[in-house]
Parts: C-alpha cells; sequence; structure tokens
C-alpha cells in the first residue's frame, strides 16, 4: 500500500511533465501558424474608385451650373432658314436698350448679369457661345463653319490671365495688361489624308491696358502684310473682350470675324 505522502510526491512530477509537453505542443502550433501567415502574399487595400464627372456645356468644374441661356444675333442676320430661333432670340440693337456696361460689369436692366450663357449669331459661318458670371465673362467659344467641333478657337478668362487659343498660336494678357496678338482663322482640310489645316497668319496686334486698346495697333491681311496702324488711348474706351466690346462707341465689336 502506498502512502498518501508518497502519492503526492508521484503525482507533481507527472503533472510538471503534462505542463511541460503542453507548452511545447502550443509553441510548435504557434510558431507554425507565423510561418504560415509569413508565407501568405499581403494583399492590397482596395481604395474607392473616383468618380469623374465631366464638365458639360451648362456647368463648370466647380460644379456651378449656368441656370439662363439667353440668345442674340447681329443686326441683318436675317436667314430664316437658319435653325436659329429668331422668336426666343435678340438683336444686338435690341440688346443694348436692356443690357448695359456698369463699373466693367455686365447688367440687365438694374440686374448684374450672372450664371448666364450667351449664345450669339454673327452669320451662317460664325458664332459663338459666352459664359458670364457675376457680370464678367469667364469662358468663350467661336464656332467656325468647316471647322470640326468642339471648336478649336477659344478665349479663357482664369486666375487674372486672358488666354486667346488659336489653332497654331497662343496668346494672352494678364489683368487686362499686355500685348495682344489675333490670328486669321484657318480652313480645315478634311479630304486631305491625313487632315490638315492652313497656316494661320497674324490679323492684329497692339498693346492693352484694363482690357482696352491702347498705343499703337497694327492691322494685317491675310497675306500678312500690314495694312493699316491705329494710335488708341483709354478716353477711345475700346474693349477687347466680347460682350463689353459691343457696347463700345468706337469700333464696336461683335464677336470675332473670319
Amino acid at each position: 500500500m502506498v502512502s498518501n505522502g508518497a502519492r503526492s510526491k508521484n503525482y507533481l512530477p507527472l503533472n510538471m511533465k503534462s505542463m511541460k509537453g503542453l507548452i511545447i505542443v502550443m509553441s510548435l502550433l504557434f510558431l507554425g501558424n507565423c510561418n504560415a501567415q509569413r508565407g501568405k502574399p499581403i494583399m492590397p487595400k482596395k481604395e474607392k474608385a473616383i468618380k469623374i464627372i465631366p464638365e458639360s456645356a451648362c456647368e463648370d468644374k466647380n460644379n456651378i451650373k449656368y441656370k439662363k441661356i439667353v440668345n442674340w444675333y447681329k443686326d441683318g442676320y436675317l436667314n430664316k432658314t437658319s435653325y436659329y430661333d429668331f422668336k426666343n432670340t435678340k438683336s444686338i440693337s435690341m440688346v443694348k436698350k436692356s443690357y448695359s456696361i456698369k463699373n466693367g460689369l455686365l447688367y440687365y436692366k438694374k440686374r448684374k448679369v450672372d450664371s448666364t450663357e450667351i449664345y450669339y449669331r454673327y452669320n451662317d459661318s460664325i458664332d459663338c457661345i459666352v459664359w458670364i458670371r457675376k457680370g464678367l465673362p469667364i469662358k468663350e467659344i467661336i464656332n467656325i463653319e468647316g471647322l470640326p467641333r468642339p471648336s478649336i478657337y477659344s478665349i479663357i478668362y482664369k486666375d487674372s490671365k486672358t488666354y486667346y487659343s488659336f489653332l497654331e498660336h497662343n496668346s494672352y494678357i494678364e489683368n487686362g495688361n499686355g500685348t495682344l496678338k489675333r490670328f486669321y482663322y484657318a480652313k480645315w482640310n478634311f479630304m486631305h489624308n491625313p487632315q490638315d489645316y492652313t497656316k494661320e497668319t497674324i490679323k492684329e496686334e497692339g498693346e492693352v491696358k484694363n482690357n482696352f486698346k491702347y498705343g499703337e495697333w497694327k492691322y494685317y491681311n491675310k497675306s500678312g502684310v500690314i495694312d493699316s496702324t491705329k494710335i488708341y488711348s483709354l478716353k477711345d474706351s475700346v474693349d477687347v473682350r466680347f460682350p463689353h466690346c459691343i457696347f463700345n462707341k468706337k469700333e464696336p465689336c461683335y464677336c470675332e470675324k473670319k
């Protein structure tokens, strides 16, 4: 018969051995799991796709929608077979009666023009679209018959600069000041392979101050030869912007000519 003391002495070592074996097994399992995890490739986290909303004719990159559309046409343009809607449009003579320029801003009667698109028809060959915000133009597109659309000709007002984009040339003024060059529009030879354009020749160039023509301006014919020159002062107030220029007392302009 084995005494209680002897039983205790023999039992404790057995328990210790069991515990030791259990710890070893758990350690091996843990190390095996870590090694298995190390062997697995790390999958990159999926990023949410950013939805890009294209800029439409009625809104800009800041998602500002233009609430109103108005249609104008040059006096004398009476092509009734045109797609242009004469019932809901105004001639430039009518425009001058209800619109005005005050402190450099475009007003309709007593209200500053804002969030407005102006569709202007010069003739059967030329029309332009101007976007107005807070009384000022922010963008203009000139569409020329026989050239592909969207137009390659535009005027952008951004960050105090005005960019004039032509096919082969670019010109810009800053804070309404600088040297401005404009060019005759090219013709598109879509039948040629590869398709090409005629060369653009300079049309006019001169200094601009506060968006008005200033000093000597040179005017060229389509051969690139100076046809005439003219001297301007700020008192002449010949604004180079559209639609501001339709209110010029001297040399009113109506969008762009060829």
